[in-house]
């Protein structure tokens, strides 16, 4: 064979390995989403969409409402045991009350639902949310409320149950969410008003 024919026979080889990768390449599956792509929040509602926001915990209670210049604090209650703030701790300044009010919703509004199931006749009690130990309403800009009940952990601990009002539907959330509301109280702490006194012994 002329040495024009091997080079014409080795461009040839070349030309179909190419056209070969190509066709493989093409037909290979595209890969899978990344796991943050299938997350599905438990409220489903944009954070910019929140009004107000008003929590009631073991932790304390927040309430706080979006004003046209930004969030106003209607109360701040630090629950029982929890030492009231230092005497000449700063009030927030309205920026940090922003910055840690959208921070706290930006948190509850993109919560991630871990798993989901229907009770199936299973009492409300059982998971821990008759009562809960905390609630978290938003308000949204449309008139509608989006209302999360959390109830107590997992048997393996590493969530919480809980549950949308009024859906029957049970959830399973992990348990940083509590602590998104202690930091919030935390930075807040200097707003709000002394917890109620724990009755002394022999009282009702």
């Amino acid at each position: 064979m002329s040495p024009g024919r091997r080079s014409l026979l080795s461009l040839a080889v070349i030309a179909i390995a190419l056209l070969a990768t190509w066709t493989a390449h093409r037909l290979e599956p595209p890969p899978p989403a990344p796991p943050g792509d299938a997350v599905q929040p438990v409220l489903d509602v944009a954070a910019g969409d929140v009004r107000a926001i008003a929590v009631r915990s073991w932790q304390g209670a927040l309430r706080a409402h979006r004003t046209p210049s930004g969030w106003q604090v209607d109360e701040v209650r630090l629950g029982r045991g929890t030492s009231p703030p230092e005497p000449g701790t700063p009030v927030p300044a309205p920026g940090d009350v922003d910055q840690t009010l959208e921070t706290l919703v930006g948190e509850i509004a993109s919560l991630p639902e871990i798993d989901r199931f229907a009770p199936d006749g299973v009492r409300a009690r059982d998971f821990g949310l008759d009562p809960p130990q905390a609630t978290i309403t938003l308000e949204l800009a449309s008139g509608h409320r989006r209302t999360l009940e959390i109830g107590e952990l997992t048997v393996t601990t590493s969530a919480l149950y809980a549950r949308v009002l009024p859906g029957s539907d049970v959830f399973q959330i992990g348990s940083l969410v509590f602590n998104n509301i202690a930091a919030a109280l935390f930075r807040l702490r200097a707003l709000a008003v002394p917890a109620p006194a724990e009755p002394a012994g022999g009282e009702p």
